[in-house]
């Protein structure tokens, strides 16, 4: 696809026979990260061809979104002068004219940068989402955050993520690298629930080892908890929170062996992030 005089790429999974137009789920890789890296290792393409879902991937400029942050320019030029709003926006626009994306269901996902950007587009786009996903992300203090209507939004935070840290401040620290900074965990996930009307106190759920899903085949158990947190009542849009005891820089549940263990920290395995976010977009109302 061309955006501003630029081809763009992504990656898409429809499911063959499900009828159309269907609900899609935008997956945002990583810093650094591609398309085909994040479909591989989230593999939510297994949990669409079951719901009806099209999983699109799609591809930042140089392995980076454009989430807003100033501290971009310096990082990565490119990727901090391209319109990586317009380019999704796009993507979806395009499915829904030829009929397979239904302009009620569109939902967004993002790990990291990625996360940032899907926050960046609940800041600055909440019309046009049925419902948002942040994992391993903070809000960034440098993003102005005024949606035009609340938006139902889920969060999985890390409380070991050495990255983007669950107490806030500076990203990626140990690399003296200035790219920017972010709320703490708590302080970002409370900034929404006042966005969205949630004031009631919230209501828990543990998952441990013994109340956990079964590691999938090649894959070793994490000593990660979470603790899954639902604000109610909330007048505007939901509001949760999965807050992973242990949990490093990672999606839970996703295809990590121990050497990604070892630079991200554990993703967990007791809690299946796919189920969690389809559980939760397809329970909140449509656009």
């Amino acid at each position: 696809m061309e955006v501003n005089g630029r081809q763009r790429q992504f990656e898409m999974y429809v499911p063959p026979t499900a009828p159309r137009p269907l609900p899609v789920v935008l997956l945002l890789h990583g810093g650094k990260g591609t398309a085909e890296q994040m479909r591989r290792y989230v593999d939510f393409d297994r949990l669409a061809a079951r719901e009806g879902i099209i999983a699109l991937y799609p591809q930042g400029l140089d392995g980076q979104w454009n989430d807003g942050r100033p501290e971009l320019g310096s990082m990565n030029p490119k990727a901090a002068e391209s319109d990586d709003t317009q380019f999704l926006l796009a993507i979806v626009d395009h499915l829904v004219e030829v009929g397979l994306a239904d302009p009620k269901r569109v939902y967004a996902a993002g790990l990291a940068n990625g996360g940032m950007m899907a926050l960046r587009l609940a800041c600055q786009d909440a019309d046009r989402f049925a419902g948002v996903a942040v994992v391993a992300a903070n809000q960034p203090t440098s993003l102005d955050c005024t949606p035009d209507r609340p938006v139902p939004i889920l969060f999985f935070h890390g409380t070991d993520d050495r990255f983007v840290p669950f107490a806030g401040g500076d990203i990626l620290k140990m690399y003296n690298i200035d790219r920017g900074k972010v709320l703490s965990a708590t302080e970002t996930v409370d900034m929404w629930r006042h966005i969205d009307g949630c004031d009631g106190a919230p209501r828990s759920r543990r998952l441990s080892s013994e109340h956990s899903h079964k590691p999938k085949e090649g894959r070793l158990p994490r000593s990660v908890t979470a603790d899954i947190q639902t604000f109610e009542p909330c007048s505007g849009a939901a509001v949760e929170h999965v807050i992973l005891e242990g949990g490093g820089h990672a999606w839970p549940g996703a295809k990590q062996g121990p050497g990604g263990d070892a630079i991200l920290g554990p993703a967990g395995h007791n809690i299946d992030a796919n189920e969690e976010i389809w559980t939760f977009f397809k329970a909140q109302p449509e656009r």
